[in-house]
């Protein structure tokens, strides 16, 4: 991963265009339309950031599927937005782990040189996300978050203000696009009248937007991996590994905010791995929630909370 994620930056305006597309894929209204208060909440499932390690989250889901545990809210930031609304429109975990198990990088970056060279004067990233939104339009059957067929929130940060933005409605695909606009990979996305990058700039395990929604339990999907702890050759590789501290420790402190923390081993694993690991990711994930399913179960009947009929 630390090797990619030199090559990337240092060498990115090196790489010929793969994308000059300026229009995104699906376009946004001026205002997200008008969300009504979510009644009956139970369960809030938290996903968070993570890059290439999203896998790791449709592993959870799967055990959460066998044994019939509830979902009522799903709040997503970063890839743990596009694993939610994916799983908002269709809630098979083994079905979206078959569209996204051979999953390429390249099919979903699209660097632009232009872009590389102003990315230190402008506000735009290396990649537009074009491809990004093409792939979310083409895997999601629904348009609009209100019309999934659970509840979700794609958490993103607000550059303009320093705060979260929780979009619950309007068109699903820039909405997630937003979340994960990793900064300074991806451009800013601007929609609402807003300039919003990745929900994981402020909130990488976003317990707190869930809070909001008053669910009896929040249960939280933690995929962030310990940093190395390897010889640092150059100050890249010291910035770089002071980013990863932060991210980290925020991801593990937020986590603790939910009623059941669920953290799937990913050491070794990074956030811009080339998908070769993803079974071993999805296996991580279940095995993680295996580890918690009796727990769930029990805090769920405390809670008079029914499993889901079969």
């Amino acid at each position: 991963m630390k090797k990619f994620f030199k090559c990337f930056i240092l060498l990115l305006v090196l790489l010929p265009s793969a994308c000059t597309q300026t229009k995104l894929f699906v376009q946004a209204p001026k205002e997200p339309p008008y969300a009504p208060p979510l009644k009956n909440v139970n369960v809030a499932l938290v996903l968070g950031g993570g890059g290439s390690k999203g896998i790791a989250h449709l592993g959870v889901l799967k055990v959460f599927e066998e044994n019939n545990i509830p979902i009522d809210l799903i709040v997503g930031c970063s890839v743990g937005s596009a694993v939610g609304a994916l799983y908002a429109d269709n809630p098979n975990a083994e079905e979206i782990k078959n569209k996204l198990i051979n999953i390429k990088r390249e099919e979903l970056l699209d660097p632009s040189i232009g872009d590389s060279l102003q990315m230190l004067v402008t506000l735009k990233g290396p990649i537009r996300g074009y491809h990004y939104q093409k792939f979310l339009a083409k895997n999601l059957n629904t348009r609009n978050i209100e019309s999934l067929k659970i509840p979700f929130v794609a958490v993103t940060t607000d550059i303009g203000t320093n705060n979260l933005f929780a979009i619950r409605t309007g068109p699903i695909v820039p909405a997630v696009h937003a979340s994960s606009a990793i900064p300074p990979l991806f451009t800013p996305v601007r929609i609402y009248g807003r300039t919003l990058v990745d929900g994981g700039v402020k909130a990488p395990v976003p317990v707190k937007v869930a809070k909001q929604y008053g669910p009896k339990i929040i249960i939280a999907v933690d995929i962030s991996a310990p940093p190395p702890k390897d010889e640092l050759g150059n100050m890249l590789d010291l910035t770089y590994r002071a980013f990863w501290i932060f991210y980290y420790e925020l991801s593990r402190l937020q986590a603790k905010k939910a009623d059941i923390e669920i953290h799937p081993n990913m050491d070794g694993y990074g956030t811009f791995d080339d998908g070769s690991k993803n079974e071993e990711l999805y296996q991580a994930g279940i095995d993680a929630a295996n580890e918690l399913i009796g727990d769930i179960k029990r805090k769920l009947e405390e809670l008079c909370i029914p499993l889901k009929s079969k």
